[in-house]
């Protein structure tokens, strides 16, 4: 018998600062480079920024649609691509953050 599978969302703690360096921002299919600002990127074709040389490890969306997203992941899938898709709005809080502990270090 088959199992069936489904996406599911797993909390995990991340380098922030490694999540920047390896970052893609996406909407639909196309996003920049976090690192960089490279508009027009693809993350089913770049794995790495054509600019800066960033390697993608991550990518990240705005969208709020469990099923815009579920069309991403199987994306990612069916084209075997080995990227995280993180939260945008997490990784913004968690950016966020660590520029406020940097600006009152002594």
């Amino acid at each position: 018998m088959e199992k069936k599978q489904s996406f599911v969302r797993v909390w995990t703690k991340l380098d922030v600062e490694d999540v920047e360096n390896h970052l893609m921002l996406i909407e639909d299919l196309y996003g920049s480079c976090a690192k960089c600002k490279k508009l027009g990127l693809n993350y089913l074709k770049d794995k790495s920024c054509p600019s800066c040389k960033t390697e993608f490890k991550y990518v990240a969306t705005n969208l709020k649609n469990t099923g815009d997203i579920v069309k991403i992941l199987q994306r990612m899938q069916t084209n075997n691509i080995n990227l995280k898709l993180i939260e945008r709005e997490d990784y913004n809080k968690a950016h966020a953050k660590d520029a406020l502990n940097d600006l009152f270090k002594s």
